[in-house]
């Protein structure tokens, strides 16, 4: 049997979670949608007034004279600016700086001149290229989120400037709905533009559902995401929308993404097939199919178990299922990953998604059973918390049973 061919787009298929607010979400599904992608709306944030209704800014933007600055973080900060000025024009001789290609988009489709922007969308490119304050000193008036870094004012009043760091916007978190929980932890990708969108995201749906895959739009919100001890696996070098959905798009077909399949379908078959014939190669005594114990397609199939499949490119290339066995236990069986991919972190990553899975489900324990000639998979199974027990059951090539309790 012969995986089937992938799709001419570079994302048919791939769920990727989208973590802006509804109204600024169109583009960035508009943009997934076209490379074949699934998009899956969910909100994490919603930019709100700052506290004093935006009267810093506006105040901080009439008190500027030539020779001063405004600084412009996001586009969501260009916005409040314009906004703020109310038709009117900055003062003669007043420069703008931007970060971002999004934010300079922003700022000149409302009729502001840019006259900045650094090649690195974060505030360190920015500091690099902001020239010093004059002879008579000068204004640096900074118009972003009230939650923005320090890291911007400090290093310009480092350099003599006086800065004005005004709220021109928050940024608040919103509740997760509990529907959105499964939809994160099936997808294959989380999209996120800015740090906040991190945070959020996992403060609203945990660790354990988050999708395997995360993508950054730049360097500080990837910060953000090992802040909090997670691992970006995509950067995007161009820190705007289209350079996001490219990255995405470049990095996903050399990825094995994870997700539930029907255990009847050709390909899972053939992946159980792959299964038995690398067993059956490394077993000592080889493999005895008709004394292994079953993991019949309807004993891992909801609502008794569950299936998952791993792609690579389309084609498959792992797998692992979990077989009810007893109310609140699972066995975790079949998984396999093809030697193509090994090295990879994959079985890792299939063994944390079937937890995780088990978890979602209500099961307060998983278990498993192993061969001695299987050492890597013990060393798997021990580095991810699972305990050493006695026999649970009569699987006649098993030496080893783990148990992992899930609380």
């Amino acid at each position: 049997m012969n995986a089937p061919s992938s799709s001419s787009l570079p994302l048919d298929g791939v769920r990727v979670v989208v973590t802006r607010t509804r109204q600024q979400s169109a583009a960035l599904i508009s943009a997934l949608e076209k490379l074949g992608a699934e998009a899956v709306s969910v909100p994490v944030i919603e930019i709100t007034d700052p506290a004093d209704g935006g009267a810093a800014l506006r105040d901080g933007l009439a008190a500027l004279q030539a020779g001063d600055w405004v600084v412009i973080s996001s586009p969501n900060g260009a916005g409040r600016v314009v906004e703020a000025l109310e038709g009117r024009s900055l003062n003669q001789g007043v420069s703008v700086a931007v970060i971002g290609p999004g934010t300079k988009a922003r700022a000149e489709a409302a009729g502001l001149t840019v006259d900045l922007m650094p090649s690195a969308s974060i505030a360190e490119g920015l500091l690099e290229f902001l020239p010093g304050p004059g002879a008579g000193g000068g204004t640096m008036l900074l118009a972003r989120a009230q939650e923005a870094r320090a890291l911007l004012p400090d290093g310009l009043r480092r350099r003599g400037w006086t800065v004005n760091d005004v709220a021109a916007y928050r940024t608040v978190g919103l509740p997760v709905a509990e529907a959105d929980f499964a939809a994160c932890r099936h997808a294959d990708v989380a999209a996120f533009t800015s740090a906040s969108t991190v945070r959020h995201l996992f403060d609203g749906v945990g660790r354990e559902n988050l999708p395997p895959v995360l993508a950054c739009i730049g360097p500080a919100t990837a910060d953000q995401a090992e802040a909090l001890d997670l691992s970006p696996d995509i950067v995007s070098t161009e820190h705007s929308i289209p350079g996001l959905v490219g990255a995405i798009a470049a990095a996903i077909p050399q990825m094995v993404l994870l997700r539930p399949e029907p255990a009847e379908a050709a390909d899972s078959q053939w992946l159980l097939e792959q299964y038995y014939a690398e067993i059956d190669r490394r077993f000592a005594t080889g493999l005895d199919r008709s004394a292994v114990l079953t993991s019949d397609p309807e004993e891992v199939s909801p609502p008794n178990g569950l299936f998952l499949a791993g792609r690579l490119a389309g084609r498959p290339v792992a797998c692992g299922a979990l077989k009810g066995v007893e109310p609140g236990v699972a066995d975790i069986k079949r998984m396999w990953v093809s030697d193509r991919v090994r090295g990879r972190g994959v079985g890792r990553r299939l063994l944390r998604r079937l937890v995780a899975e088990a978890r979602a489900d209500g099961l307060h324990r998983v278990r498993l059973e192993t061969n001695e000639g299987l050492t890597e998979a013990i060393s798997l199974y021990r580095s991810e918390g699972f305990v050493e027990v006695t026999a649970f059951n009569n699987e006649p090539h098993a030496h080893h049973w783990f148990s992992l309790d899930l609380g």
